[in-house]
């Protein structure tokens, strides 16, 4: 789990996958605001963006049915909240992302 830059505190699970969404909040101890970094917002678009977008492309070809569509984008959404977490790192300020 990612720790604030600031005071060192531990996030807890689900402010990890809060902040892994919306790119910045404020630490529950210290307060302060702490960012997710360019390099991880950049992996997070490799990692999750593309393979979903893969996924999208991929069901007209396959012929998949919609019960199987979203089986495996069910899927792909419960791993991508899972692991969101333990990929995360902060900053204490907000980073262009280029």
């Amino acid at each position: 789990m990612p720790k604030c830059q600031n005071c060192e505190y531990e996030w807890a699970w689900w402010d990890t996958v809060k902040i892994g969404f919306k790119n910045n909040k404020k630490c529950l101890n210290c307060h302060k605001r702490q960012y997710v970094t360019p390099d991880v917002k950049r992996s997070h678009f490799l990692y999750y963006f593309v393979p979903g977008m893969v996924l999208l492309i991929c069901k007209p070809l396959l012929n998949l049915s919609g019960t199987a569509f979203l089986s495996m984008a069910f899927l792909f959404v419960l791993i991508m909240i899972v692991t969101i977490p333990y990929t995360i790192k902060l900053t204490n300020e907000h980073e262009p992302l280029w």
